[in-house]
């Protein structure tokens, strides 16, 4: 009886894949390892390792937010990307958020965990435990507050 193969379909090294939209890059994505799974009747997903950078683009083509992680998994069954080791979100150049792991969905717009994270927004530093987000980081909740700064200066 023949072993089914259960590894990866494709895996390819130093990627790069551009997302477009009516002509239009929106995103791309950057990755030392790309292993794709997408024939994977259970579990379809693409895993991208040895560091991962996503920049999302606006309609001019400039480089509006970038996430960065050690390893992402994109779901295929629903859109949701699971990032995990040094997790970095850069919005602009007054907010970002640092965490060890968090989930992204994209149909939705928000970034989940419940891991510590550090969110700096226009100078205010706040640290917690668990958090939702905007994916623009806009709007933030964390659920477990363990310090407030302001400009970089403890209360």
């Amino acid at each position: 009886m023949a072993k089914t193969y259960s590894g990866a379909l494709i895996e390819q090294q130093e990627v790069r894949i551009v997302y477009s939209d009516s002509g239009q890059t929106k995103i791309t994505v950057e990755a030392g390892i790309l292993e794709d799974y997408s024939e994977d009747e259970e579990n379809p997903r693409q895993v991208f390792q040895n560091g991962f950078r996503l920049s999302l683009l606006n309609a001019l083509g400039q480089v509006t937010g970038t996430v960065k992680a050690n390893k992402a998994v994109r779901r295929l069954s629903d859109q949701k990307w699971i990032l995990t080791g040094d997790v970095s979100v850069i919005q602009g150049k007054e907010r970002s958020l640092l965490t060890d792991a968090m989930e992204w969905d994209r149909s939705e717009k928000r970034f989940y965990s419940e891991s510590n994270v550090v969110i700096i927004d226009n100078g205010e530093e706040v640290r917690g435990k668990g958090f939702t987000a905007e994916e623009d980081l806009s709007q933030y909740t964390i659920f477990a507050v363990s310090g407030h700064f302001e400009g970089g200066q403890p209360e």
